[in-house]
């Protein structure tokens, strides 16, 4: 055990891990980063630091800022998230030592041990296939894009099968998009009506429940309209356009001409990351620039 406390990295060995702890990468691309959902996650991440900051900094007023982003960041990227399916009793975190040093894949065939934690709080590493001695154990975090690593973990996966890139926020805005490709008047009811019948065929489908920030209410809402590695193209996307237009090959071309259009708009926004980026070490700038750079290399594949 001495070996094992002896070995986790302590205060002041380096900053808080991920780009969502770190307080300047936040403040440096808030304003430029062209990833919405990356941006939008940590201003929620940074608000939530600063509330708990100030509720741990009245019990220690001793207690500075950085120290708690990085016990904060510590925590997350080191414990397991224990959650009662039933309920019962609120999400816990669980620092298992030894487990805690087990490397994560999101290459589904390289993973080979699982774990799970019962009521009786008893944690278990099982091998899922044979291991070699002296081959490494590899988990799987959780089938997340490379924001979540590159946000709350700090490493972006050597391959990620499960990174996407995200061509609309909602059926509507897909739609509305492909309304102008087509050329078609914004008042065309017959367009229009065909727009919402088809929105809700998705919706009812693929939807998912989120809430509306304006009314305070759950709605349902097309949240998986994605590219993926390997050209995948998320089921609600092409059901989409293709039900909309008739035609799947028309519907796969009209997703090549807004991956285009998304690259053109990253390739045109690097010069404003770069100066965002200046003031950031050189391993953030780096992560910054390999997360961009896998998610042009999606829009490219398909161009």
């Amino acid at each position: 055990m001495r070996r094992y406390v002896s070995s986790l990295p302590q205060m002041g060995d380096g900053p808080a891990i991920g780009l969502a702890n770190d307080a300047r990468c936040v403040e440096a691309l808030r304003d430029v980063w062209d990833c919405t959902e990356a941006v939008a996650d940590m201003t929620t991440f940074a608000r939530q630091i600063e509330d708990s900051f100030a509720l741990e900094r009245a019990l220690d007023s001793s207690l500075s800022e950085d120290e708690w982003r990085w016990a904060v960041s510590f925590v997350h990227s080191r414990t397991f998230r224990l959650e009662d399916e039933r309920g019962r009793r609120p999400t816990r975190r669980a620092l298992v030592a030894g487990a805690d040093l087990i490397n994560h894949s999101s290459v589904p065939e390289d993973v080979n041990c699982d774990w799970v934690a019962n009521d009786a709080d008893v944690f278990v590493i099982s091998a899922t296939k044979d291991v070699r001695k002296g081959e490494e154990f590899f988990l799987s975090y959780g089938e997340q894009c490379d924001r979540h690593f590159a946000l709350f973990y700090g490493f972006l996966p050597r391959r990620n099968s499960f990174n996407r890139v995200k061509l609309f926020n909602n059926g509507r805005e897909a739609l509305d998009w492909y309304r102008k490709l087509c050329g078609a008047d914004a008042a065309d009811d017959i367009w229009n009506r065909e727009s919402e019948r088809v929105v809700k065929m998705v919706c009812d489908k693929y939807g998912k429940y989120t809430l509306d920030k304006k009314s305070g209410l759950r709605r349902r809402v097309i949240q998986d309209l994605y590219l993926g590695e390997g050209c995948v193209v998320s089921d609600s996307m092409l059901l989409l356009f293709n039900e909309m237009c008739g035609d799947e090959e028309m519907a796969i071309a009209a997703i090549r001409t807004r991956a285009e259009e998304l690259k053109t708009k990253m390739v045109s926004a690097t010069g404003k990351i770069e100066t965002g980026i200046a003031v950031l070490d050189a391993y953030s700038q780096g992560l910054v620039r390999d997360y961009r750079s896998r998610k042009i290399d999606i829009l490219d594949a398909v161009i």
